[in-house]
């Protein structure tokens, strides 16, 4: 019989492809229907073991199973902030507009001044000599193109606002040197332009009992201030046009910031840009400190009054100088809903802050009413006025065009303490004042008579 040979054959298993859909390991797969030539096998995130693996969006972190990544920077204590060790804030242009407009208001208390010469310092033109300081004479900034100038009040708004703003600040002017400067060393009376004594210091007043003066420069806290803040440079319309190069890190030529980063600064030296110290302001101002240490003086707007809303809001300073942190962290790391909602906070407390001076010194004014110290009265009712012609640039929080009050309301209030009495703040009276008073704070959350 013939011999039987039997040779070995290979596994059939290992000949058989994968079927990836089987329910089986089988062919080259790693695992059940997944790996080699399927489709590959998922991993688990471990979310300690220093490998990006499953869903994590990084190394140990995001996705279903892992803590969310953090990215970016941190708040950092001081508005502080740097790029490849540079710094990246700029705010000089907001310091130079702010001593102009201090200026402005020494000239609008020198009678010797001409209307030419306060409207050329108000519309200032570049190499113009129009202040004592050669740099601002240098400069090509102004105050005047900044009032009422937002993204806003220029593009969004009817151009009618922009214009009818503009105007009131250029009747000013026109009144204080045509119906005061000529009075000047002639007792007031009722009906009468003049000056009137205040203690140490004295008031010149039209013939209504109000101080021009501080008509303008407490109008410029919200029409120039307030507007430019508000309403321009943390507006996110005005910022959503810079997010693409902010997302790609495009940096201003010549420059070491991003155009958005830029925007948010300015916001920020409108507020603190006279500051002593620039990236600490807050510390300095809650210590007893100047709240600007320049040798033109303090500060006129937001910052001046700032320390004097503690006195009732504690904290409203430092919420101020937080979101302006916060906000720009939130640019540097992209996150451009962070951004808005510390947008949010500074609508909030920047509008309390301008209501609560309002209140306070028509409170003062009239606790004068009636009294022997007309000067002290006139000069409590005439930053009154000016404060609450600010109320209108005041944008409310999650609103597009929203704002805490029209400018027909805010006519409506300076008409009761100023245009009905018959002339003016020598006949009105503390219904008038207190009318006004409770009126502009049932938009806020407090009452007048928590406001001393």
């Amino acid at each position: 019989m013939a011999g039987l040979f039997f040779v070995a054959c290979s596994n059939d298993d290992d000949a058989t492809g994968p079927t990836c859909t089987d329910g089986i390991q089988n062919g080259d797969e790693t695992g059940v229907d997944c790996g080699g030539s399927c489709a590959p096998c998922e991993v688990a995130a471990t979310c300690d073991d220093g490998i990006q693996n499953g869903d994590e969006e990084g190394v140990d972190c995001g996705g279903s199973s892992c803590s969310p990544c953090t990215t970016g920077i941190e708040i950092p204590a001081t508005y502080v902030f740097e790029r490849n060790g540079e710094s990246t804030v700029s705010f000089s242009g907001q310091t130079t507009r702010l001593l102009m407009a201090r200026e402005v208001l020494g000239l609008l208390r020198d009678n010797t001044s001409t209307e030419a010469d306060i409207d050329a310092a108000f519309d200032h033109q570049e190499g113009a000599m129009d202040f004592s300081d050669d740099d601002l004479n240098a400069s090509d900034k102004q105050v005047r193109n900044k009032t009422a100038g937002s993204y806003v009040f220029s593009q969004l708004l009817p151009a009618v606002a922009s214009i009818a703003v503009k105007a009131d600040f250029d009747g000013y002017i026109a009144e204080q040197v045509n119906e005061v400067f000529p009075f000047w060393n002639q007792v007031a009376t009722e009906g009468n332009a003049g000056q009137l004594p205040d203690g140490s210091s004295t008031r010149y007043v039209n013939a209504r009992g109000l101080e021009v003066d501080q008509a303008f420069i407490k109008g410029l806290t919200g029409a120039f201030v307030s507007d430019q803040i508000l309403n321009n440079y943390t507006d996110p319309g005005q910022l959503a046009q810079f997010e693409d190069d902010n997302d790609n890190d495009v940096i201003v030529d010549g420059k070491t910031y991003t155009d958005m980063e830029h925007d948010w600064d300015e916001a920020y030296g409108y507020f603190f840009g006279v500051a002593a110290d620039g990236e600490n302001p807050v510390a300095a101002l809650l210590d007893g400190g100047d709240p600007g240490d320049f040798s033109s003086g303090s500060d006129e707007f937001l910052y001046k009054y700032v320390d004097n809303v503690e006195a009732n809001f504690d904290g409203t300073a430092a919420a101020i100088f937080d979101a302006y942190k916060a906000g720009r962290t939130a640019i540097v790391n992209k996150d451009y809903d962070e951004r808005d909602a510390q947008a949010d906070i500074l609508r909030e407390k920047i509008a309390m802050l301008v209501a609560v001076r309002a209140i306070h010194y028509l409170k003062a004014g009239a606790s004068g009413v009636g009294g022997t110290n007309q000067g002290g009265t006139f000069h409590d009712l005439s930053e009154a006025y000016g404060f609450i012609y600010s109320l209108q640039f005041l944008r409310s929080p999650g609103s597009d065009l929203a704002f805490y009050f029209s400018r027909d309301e805010v006519l409506g209030y300076l008409d009761t303490i100023y245009n009905t009495p018959t002339n003016g703040f020598w006949n009105v009276t503390t219904e008038n004042l207190d009318e006004v008073a409770e009126a502009i704070a049932a938009k806020f959350s407090f009452t007048a008579a928590e406001v001393d």
